[in-house]
């Protein structure tokens, strides 16, 4: 089997058996060994599969390849309703921000979210902070510090 295979069989499980058996640590074990070339197929389940799932798949995802990682996200943000995940797993992104393409997507993406849902400015603000992109937000919103944004 593959590992793909084996990581959505563990994430789609039972509920107490996940929580049980401490599944979460084989969990991450295999999203380490996921490759680019498994972004895809993962990209497939991710939008055929349920908010625990991709839950599950943010939280386990400590050990996640940095190439995977950004595959990933650039995947999520071409989904036309970005699913859950982008801004749990943009804190699996270095501390610095690049001026790469998918920063720049990635800083697209939370302008809009911040405008469309001020209930999750928060996660936005240290999502973009965890990554190294908070700077670079508070000037696209036109603040000065993120105390004037309300925070």
């Amino acid at each position: 089997m593959s590992v793909l295979h084996d990581l959505d069989e563990l994430l789609c499980g039972d509920d107490e058996e996940y929580d049980r058996l401490d599944l979460f640590d084989e969990a991450d074990k295999l999203i380490g060994q996921l490759r680019a070339a498994d972004v895809p197929a993962l990209l497939a389940l991710w939008q055929a599969r349920s908010l625990c799932w991709q839950q599950r798949y943010t939280q386990a995802s400590g050990s996640i390849d940095g190439a995977v990682l950004r595959t990933l996200l650039s995947g999520l943000l071409q989904i036309k309703e970005t699913p859950h995940g982008v801004f749990e797993l943009m804190t699996r992104l270095p501390a610095t921000a690049d001026a790469s393409p998918l920063s720049d997507a990635l800083l697209d993406y939370a302008e809009q979210a911040w405008h469309a849902n001020p209930a999750r400015q928060r996660q936005i603000q240290i999502s973009c902070w965890s990554c190294g992109l908070s700077g670079r937000l508070l000037k696209r919103l036109g603040f000065s510090a993120w105390k004037e944004a309300g925070l």
